[in-house]
């Protein structure tokens, strides 16, 4: 087993701009006031400065502690690039929400808050919120670009997806829009509106452009997706011109576009179970689907059914249980609008 450097530690409110050197890298445990008794808590921060200037982009993963292909890509683009590979500062949060991280879980245990739903937090509330306040303050505020790196975690299977702010009338807009086609994943979801909370929304509100990912979670990587999420990433920093030598990190061509998706992106309106059971779904991701057309069913184990689903509205499945054994209020589905596209129906 090998020793390594701890990471150098800085308290939050003394990290800036000012305090990146050109053609560095580093590994910081960035430190605040967790509690009103003076507990520490820190966030991991992996800086790689270019040789030249350039925009400065922000990749926040483990915002849900059980979100894991967000971490992996992170890891990776840390061990790929050195800081003479790019222009400009790559800011990188492997683990957003360690709390939740340690315990394998959505969210943090310590308070029971969902980070994603916290910004821009509370320098003096609970944990999560002193968290979502120091990420806002101390890491967004810094970024000209934010992406977000999310999946299904254990408690849903989501659609393979990148999702931007579809509002063409802003420059954060525009620009969001533009870098989600550069991504190169098949399923893009414009949002024009954002729910309360989420780094996304926080973002909106300084005017700072930003890109999130979704992939199916379950706790588990799938290689095929991961590799995506790294081409994204890497493609992303082509797009924001961060890349001298795109040729030596980009692979093939950008895949086509099938479907674009709308609405707001917010798996907190996902449809519940109103019993426990048993769901068998009828349905697969990305499929269309008609308003009372059916999703499922719920089940006992002696296969009589509970409850039968159908769909609320026409769309696309973009969301599922994501495990079959549900409890009351767990989430069963989520439909998406549809722009255009070509998917299975």
């Amino acid at each position: 087993m090998k020793i390594l450097d701890k990471p150098e530690r800085m308290p939050a409110e003394q990290f800036g701009s000012a305090t990146i050197a050109r053609l560095e890298r580093r590994r910081l445990e960035l430190t605040f006031e967790a509690d009103e008794q003076g507990e520490e808590g820190s966030i991991p921060l992996h800086i790689l400065a270019g040789a030249e200037p350039g925009p400065t982009l922000l990749v926040l993963a483990a915002v849900h502690g059980d979100e894991y292909e967000g971490v992996q890509t992170v890891i990776e683009l840390g061990r790929l690039l050195k800081p003479g590979d790019i222009r400009g500062t790559l800011l990188m949060v492997p683990v957003a929400n360690p709390y939740a991280y340690r315990a394998a879980n959505r969210c943090a245990p310590e308070d029971g808050r969902n980070l994603a739903r916290e910004f821009p937090g509370n320098p003096e509330g609970t944990l999560t919120q002193r968290l979502a306040w120091q990420i806002a303050h101390r890491l967004i505020d810094q970024a000209d670009f934010l992406l977000d790196l999310h999946s299904g975690g254990t408690y849903y299977e989501v659609a393979e997806l990148v999702g931007y702010y579809d509002k063409d009338e802003t420059e954060a807009g525009r620009r969001s829009k533009a870098a989600a086609e550069a991504f190169g994943l098949e399923v893009l979801w414009g949002h024009r509106e954002t729910g309360p909370g989420r780094t996304i929304t926080y973002a909106n509100e300084r005017g700072i452009p930003w890109l999130y990912t979704e992939a199916a979670g379950g706790r588990r990587i799938k290689r095929q997706e991961q590799l995506r999420f790294r081409q994204g990433a890497l493609r992303l920093m082509n797009h924001l011109g961060m890349l001298v030598a795109p040729g030596c990190w980009i692979e093939g061509e950008a895949a086509q576009v099938i479907c674009r998706l709308g609405g707001s992106g917010d798996f907190d309106g996902s449809v519940t179970a109103e019993c426990e059971g048993f769901f068998i779904p009828e349905v697969e991701l990305l499929q269309r689907v008609r308003r009372g057309a059916p999703i499922g069913a719920i089940y006992d184990g002696y296969g009589r059914e509970k409850a039968e689903l159908c769909a609320i509205s026409d769309g696309v499945i973009v969301g599922l249980a994501g495990t079959p054994a549900v409890a009351v209020g767990s989430v069963v589905y989520m439909i998406a609008e549809e722009y255009e596209g070509e998917i299975n129906g």
